[in-house]
C-alpha cells in the first residue's frame, strides 16, 4: 500500500489530495481504509510524503528547489515558509548563507528519511525584505554595531561612520545598507538619521512609527487636495439625499475618541422595530483614483498607540468632516433594518443620507444611564437598543457564534512616557450594544450587496477560515489534561462546536487562559474577494461597512453599494475583481504591520512599567510553558515574564510536552500551564522584548 501511495503521488507531483480524494482514486475499500490512515500518517512523519496546511497530501520536492518567506527565530535557527502552503522548512544556523529574516529566498531540500520535518539550505536571497534598518547601536573594540529586532543576524551589521553624525552607544537610528556582505562577514550600513536616545520612553512611539515605517503626516499634494472641502460641500449634497436628520441619533464611542465612524437611531413600530445604523459616507469625500484616494490606498487603515494615532485620512475629514460629530449635519450611508418584534429580520436596505447627531455618549455614561435608569431623554431609545443587542447576541449564540472576551491592556501614561497605571479593558453593556448592531449591518450588507439576480457580483469579504483540525486537537488535549469537563455534543471543528467548548470552561479559572489559546488555534480573519464564510462570527458572509474612516475595505464597500444599481456588464466583472483584490491585498499587509506595530508598541511600555519596579513582587498565571521555563502573566497589568528553569532551585526539572508542564525529577513537583504563582521581577530585556521573573516564594 505504501508503494502504491507514492507511486501515485510521485506520478500527479504537481497536484495535492485531500484524504477522501485519494481513497477514491486509489480506490481503497472500506475495510482497509483505517489502515490506509495509519499509513498515511506514517509516511509523513516519516518525510516521505508531505501534509499541508489545508490537509491536502503530495511529494515532496526533495530534489528540487522551493521559495519562500525566511523567518527567523531569536535562537537563530529559521523556517521558510513556502507559497504553495507546503511545510515549513527547516534551516539551520549554518544554512542561513546571507540570508536574514523576512527576505525571500530559494532553498535546495536535503533528501532525507525517518525525520518529520523538511530540512533544507538557501542558495540564493531573490528578493530583500528592506535595505533599512532601525536599531540600536552598541560599541565594541572602537567599533560600532547594530542590534535590531525580533534577531540580528549572528554576522552582525557594522556601522561605518557618517559625517556629521556624532554616534554612541545606545542612540536608536535609521541606518541604510552598503553592504550585504557573505554568510561570514558583516552587514555594513551607515547612519540617515538619528531617532533618539533608545533608553528613552519618550522615544518609543517615534521608534515605532519609524521601524514600522508609519507618517503620521501626509504629503503637501494630499493636504492641498483636502482643501476643497469645507462644510459647503455637506451643504450643497443635502437636497440630493434621505434627510434623516428628524430621527433622534446618537454615537457611542471611547471617552478619547476623536473620528466618529457609526451613530444609531431607533424607532419602535406597532410590529417590531426599525433600526437605523448611520456610517460616515467616506466615499463621498475620497474619489477613486484621486491623491487622496490614493494614499489612503497606501496605508489602508488607521493605526492606534497610547501616545497617538496614524490616521487613513487627514484630520480634517477624519475628526471633522467625515466625522459624524455632535450637532453638525453630516452625510452618511445608512443601513436601515426593519426587525419584528422577535428581532428577526425582515427587510433592509443601504442609501446615501443625510443626519444630525443629537448626542455624543461614552461607553461608562451609556453604562450609568442604563444601570441606574436615571433620566436622560435617551433613555427609551437606550433601553430599547439594550434588548435589540441582547436578542441578536441569543440569535448568534444559537448558530455558533464564538464570543470572546480577552481583556487588553489599558495605559495610563506618566511624565517621561512611563506607564504609571495598566488596567484591564473592561467590557461593559453598552460595548454590545454597538458590537451587535455593527455585526448586523455588516452581515446584512455582505449577504444583501454581494448578490444580484441570484448570482454573486464582485464584492469584498472579511473571511475567517475553519481551524486546522489538527490545531483543534490539541486545543481539546489540553483541556483535558487540565482535568476540564468538557461535553462534544458537535463536532469541534465546526463554530457550534468550539462555542460549546468555550462555553464549558465559563466558570472555569481556566477561563481567560483557554481563551487566549482557543484564539491562537484558530487562523487569522483576512480580507477577500470570494465569500468563504466567518467562522468565529458563525456567518455564511460578512464584510466591513462600518468604520470607512479607518479601514479601506469598508471605503470600497460603500462604493461598491453606490454602483450597485448601475450594475456593469458581465465583461468587466474581471476587471473589477482584479481592483478589489489589488485592496484586499494592500489591506492583508497593511492590517498585519499594523497588528504587529501595535504588539510591540504594548511590549514596550508593559517593559517600561515592569523597570521601574524590579524586586517587586506580584501574582499571576502560568500562561505557557517552553523548554527553558515557563512565562507568567500578571494578573491586574497583563504583564508577561519568564521564569527560567535555571532558577528552580528546589529541583531538577524537565520539560513535559504532552501535559503542558515543568516536572521535577525528585521531588515530582510540577508547574503546568494554569497555575497561580507569585513572582518577584528580577530584570527588563529591552532587546530582547522580555522581562524575567523568579517565583517570590
Amino acid at each position: 500500500m505504501r508503494d502504491k501511495i507514492l507511486t501515485f503521488l510521485r506520478d500527479h507531483d504537481n497536484n495535492r489530495y485531500r484524504l477522501k480524494d485519494l481513497i477514491q482514486r486509489l480506490k481503497i475499500r472500506p475495510r482497509e481504509r483505517q489502515k490506509f490512515k495509519t499509513i498515511l500518517e506514517d509516511m509523513v512523519k516519516e518525510g516521505v510524503i508531505c501534509l499541508d496546511k489545508d490537509n491536502r497530501y503530495s511529494v515532496p520536492k526533495k530534489s528540487g528547489v522551493v521559495e519562500g518567506k525566511l523567518v527567523v527565530v531569536q535562537k537563530g535557527f529559521g523556517f521558510v515558509i513556502t507559497d504553495d502552503e507546503q511545510p515549513d522548512i527547516f534551516i539551520s544556523r549554518n544554512n542561513l548563507r546571507d540570508a536574514i529574516h523576512g527576505d525571500r529566498v530559494r532553498v535546495q531540500l536535503f533528501r532525507q528519511r525517518n525525520v518529520s520535518r523538511l530540512r533544507g539550505r538557501i542558495v540564493e536571497v531573490v528578493e530583500r525584505k528592506t535595505s533599512r534598518f532601525i536599531g540600536t547601536v552598541t560599541k565594541e573594540k572602537n567599533q560600532f554595531w547594530l542590534t535590531i529586532t525580533p534577531v540580528t543576524p549572528a554576522r552582525g551589521i557594522r556601522v561605518v561612520k557618517t559625517k556629521g553624525i556624532d554616534l554612541k552607544s545606545n542612540l536608536t537610528v535609521v541606518a541604510e545598507v552598503v553592504e550585504w556582505g557573505t554568510s561570514r562577514s558583516p552587514i555594513v550600513v551607515t547612519v540617515k538619521s538619528i531617532i533618539g536616545d533608545s533608553d528613552d520612553p519618550e522615544n518609543d512611539f517615534r521608534i515605532i512609527l519609524e521601524k514600522y515605517e508609519f507618517r503620521a503626516e501626509f504629503p503637501h499634494e494630499v493636504v492641498n487636495y483636502c482643501k476643497r472641502f469645507s462644510e459647503a460641500t455637506i451643504k450643497n449634497e443635502l437636497s440630493k439625499r434621505k434627510d434623516l436628520r428628524s430621527l433622534k441619533t446618537c454615537t457611542i464611542d471611547p471617552l478619547e475618541a476623536r473620528d466618529f465612524d457609526d451613530a444609531l437611531s431607533i424607532e419602535k413600530t406597532r410590529d417590531g422595530y426599525v433600526l437605523y445604523v448611520h456610517i460616515a459616507d467616506v466615499s463621498h469625500f475620497v474619489t477613486v483614483g484621486s491623491p487622496l484616494d490614493r494614499e489612503a490606498f497606501k496605508r489602508s487603515n488607521s493605526v492606534y498607540f497610547t501616545e497617538g494615532v496614524v490616521n487613513m485620512l487627514p484630520e480634517v475629514l477624519a475628526a471633522d468632516l467625515c466625522s459624524l460629530k455632535p450637532e453638525v449635519d453630516r452625510l452618511a450611508m445608512t443601513a436601515k433594518i426593519t426587525l419584528d418584534k422577535n428581532v428577526k429580520v425582515l427587510t433592509v436596505k443601504v442609501f446615501p443620507s443625510v443626519i444630525r447627531n443629537d448626542c455624543r455618549f461614552t461607553y461608562q455614561e451609556v453604562e450609568d444611564i442604563l444601570k441606574q435608569q436615571r433620566s436622560h431623554r435617551f433613555l427609551p431609545e437606550l433601553n430599547i437598543l439594550g434588548q435589540i443587542s441582547r436578542a441578536l447576541f441569543e440569535q448568534r449564540s444559537e448558530w455558533g457564534s464564538i464570543d470572546f472576551d480577552i481583556p487588553e491592556p489599558i495605559f495610563t501614561l506618566g511624565e517621561g512616557g512611563i506607564p504609571r497605571e495598566i488596567r484591564p479593558s473592561e467590557r461593559l453593556r453598552s460595548h454590545r450594544i454597538v458590537e451587535e448592531c455593527m455585526l448586523l449591518a455588516n452581515r446584512l450588507v455582505a449577504e444583501h450587496y454581494s448578490r444580484q439576480d441570484g448570482k454573486d457580483v464582485p464584492f469584498v469579504f472579511r473571511i475567517h477560515e475553519k481551524p486546522k483540525p489538527e490545531n483543534v486537537e490539541q486545543f481539546i488535549q489540553l483541556i483535558r489534561r487540565l482535568r476540564l469537563p468538557i461535553e462534544l455534543k458537535h463536532d469541534p471543528s465546526t463554530s457550534k462546536g468550539m462555542r460549546e467548548i468555550l462555553a464549558s470552561l465559563e466558570d472555569s479559572p481556566f477561563k481567560g487562559l483557554l481563551e487566549s489559546v482557543a484564539l491562537r488555534t484558530m487562523m487569522k480573519a483576512k480580507y477577500s474577494v470570494t465569500p468563504h464564510g466567518h467562522f468565529g462570527l458563525a456567518f455564511h458572509r460578512y464584510t466591513h461597512f462600518t468604520s470607512p474612516i479607518r479601514r479601506y475595505p469598508d471605503l470600497m464597500v460603500h462604493r461598491l453599494i453606490k454602483t450597485r444599481h448601475y450594475r456593469q456588464k458581465k465583461e468587466k466583472d474581471a476587471e473589477l475583481i482584479q481592483v478589489l483584490q489589488a485592496g484586499v491585498d494592500m489591506a492583508n499587509e497593511m492590517e498585519l504591520r499594523a497588528l504587529e506595530a501595535e504588539r510591540e508598541y504594548t511590549k514596550i511600555k508593559q517593559l517600561r512599567w515592569l523597570n521601574e519596579r524590579i524586586g517587586e513582587s506580584y501574582t499571576g498565571i502560568i500562561s505557557g510553558v517552553i523548554q527553558i521555563g515557563f512565562f507568567v502573566e500578571l494578573e491586574e497589568s497583563l504583564v508577561e515574564g519568564l521564569v527560567h528553569i535555571d532558577t528552580l532551585e528546589e529541583d531538577e526539572y524537565y520539560f513535559d510536552e504532552d501535559n503542558y508542564c515543568l516536572r521535577g525529577r525528585g521531588l515530582k513537583s510540577i508547574y503546568q500551564l494554569g497555575d497561580t504563582v507569585k513572582v518577584r521581577v528580577q530584570s527588563v530585556s529591552f532587546e530582547k522584548l522580555r522581562a524575567n521573573f523568579v517565583l517570590a516564594d
